[in-house]
């Protein structure tokens, strides 16, 4: 019973969300209690399940809070206004040349493997050019998202040392066959940014407000009231700042949250005034807030998932209803429904508890065991900018300022696109094997 609960959890969830009955914070934090409830489960227990929960997203929940109201500060003081206006003369303000960068830059900036840190980068920094271009946000999230996923294989990335604990495999071996699979992604990619840049270019040259030209070198379209020149030391302060705590985020010297709790304490009193300082966060608050709400909101659906077993039930289930025969084909077949079951698994729960059923079956079919990771690997690493289930998803939508239910929608099927054909390509050269 637990199992059937889980899934019509979890999809009704999802289905609530993205059809705009329910907002994310009611879903996450009533639904999973009543199914709770409804199993059987005491209030105390519920409460611990919402205890562990809690705790597993304290320290992302601080990152989002502090991270956003960081860069709505360096936002305010102009810190990205060089840059945007150095990426629009190199593109021309054309939206293809923007949606061609946007993939390249976040496939460099990725190879560090952490998603958060990814997003935190490029949001920022790509976000003032789009509005400058009138390019749609989705359209930005979508290009970083899914090119982060491709990118997201790398052997130090915490999904390949989820698959490489469970299988034993060592990170390195099973991310070296996969790089060819990485580079026909990243292909795909840049095509999809041709078309999406495309359709855009075409668009802006239809509005009649960007009919003539835009005006690359005008000053940006925000209130510029706090704005430093680059001419000054504080600005060259802010610099300074912000590349010592990405410093901290490549090398992991300082955990992530930390970086930011402590940047705002040194960028708040750099930059302004006491009072004017209550009045920069009082601004920036609702962005921060609203994303810690989802984010804490949340914490309560993945205690019930992991406390109360549904993870695993449902990953058994999976396994039993596919067709008698099928076993040698099983890593294939959940590999290229990746995408779709990592929006109801957390990472946690498809490495640790639906990868060592599906190891298991094939393997005993006679698959070796690095096509079952590999395979895995795939379908679940190039969709989980999507996922509700995924903490650093929350990052990116708050930068952005974008709704889950329009990522998803906009997203959804160019992710699945993609990663259907990085596996089909790595079936082809026998990266895995059925």
């Amino acid at each position: 019973m637990i199992t059937l609960l889980g899934f019509i959890m979890m999809l009704g969830i999802i289905a609530l969300i993205l059809l705009r009955r329910i907002s994310p914070v009611v879903a996450f934090s009533t639904i999973p209690v009543a199914i709770c409830l409804v199993a059987g489960f005491s209030p105390q227990q519920i409460g611990e399940f919402i205890k562990s929960g809690l705790l597993t997203v304290a320290p992302t929940a601080a990152l989002f809070l502090f991270a956003i109201l960081y860069f709505g500060i360096m936002r305010d003081r102009g810190l990205f206004d060089p840059l945007v206006n150095f990426l629009i003369r190199s593109t021309g303000g054309r939206p293809l040349a923007v949606a061609l960068v946007t993939v390249l830059a976040t496939a460099v900036v990725h190879l560090d493997g952490v998603g958060a840190a990814t997003f935190l980068l490029t949001i920022p920094a790509l976000l003032p050019l789009y509005r400058r271009v009138n390019m749609s946000p989705l359209l930005l999230l979508c290009l970083v998202g899914t090119t982060a996923g491709v990118m997201n294989m790398v052997p130090w990335g915490g999904t390949t040392a989820r698959a490489a604990a469970v299988s034993g495999l060592d990170a390195t071996q099973l991310w070296l066959g996969l790089i060819p699979v990485q580079v026909v992604g990243l292909a795909c990619m840049l095509l999809i940014a041709g078309v999406l840049g495309l359709r855009a270019q075409r668009r802006q040259a239809r509005s009649l407000s960007a009919a003539a030209t835009v005006d690359f070198e005008a000053t940006h379209t925000d209130p510029r009231e706090y704005a430093l020149s680059p001419t000054t030391l504080r600005y060259w302060l802010n610099v300074g700042l912000t590349v010592a705590i990405l410093a901290c985020l490549f090398t992991g010297i300082f955990p992530l949250y930390a970086c930011f709790i402590v940047g705002l304490g040194i960028a708040l009193p750099l930059n302004f005034s006491l009072d004017v300082q209550a009045e920069r966060l009082k601004a920036h608050a609702w962005d921060a807030l609203q994303m810690v709400m989802v984010m804490m909101a949340a914490a309560v659906l993945l205690g019930v998932l992991s406390g109360a077993k549904m993870s695993d039930g449902m990953a058994l289930a999976l396994i039993d209803v596919l067709p008698a025969g099928s076993a040698q084909y099983l890593h294939v077949i959940v590999g290229a429904f990746g995408v779709p079951l990592g929006m109801i698994f957390s990472p946690d729960a498809y490495y640790f508890a639906l990868l060592p059923v599906i190891r298991d079956v094939a393997m005993a079919a006679g698959v070796p065991l690095e096509s079952v990771a590999r395979a895995m690997l795939i379908g679940e690493n190039t969709g989980f900018s999507i996922s509700p289930v995924v903490p650093s998803v929350y990052l990116a939508l708050a930068l952005a300022g974008v709704e889950l239910r329009k990522h998803i929608a906009f997203t959804f099927f160019w992710a699945w696109g993609v990663s259907l054909v990085m596996l089909v390509f790595a079936v082809m050269i026998g990266v895995i094997q059925v």
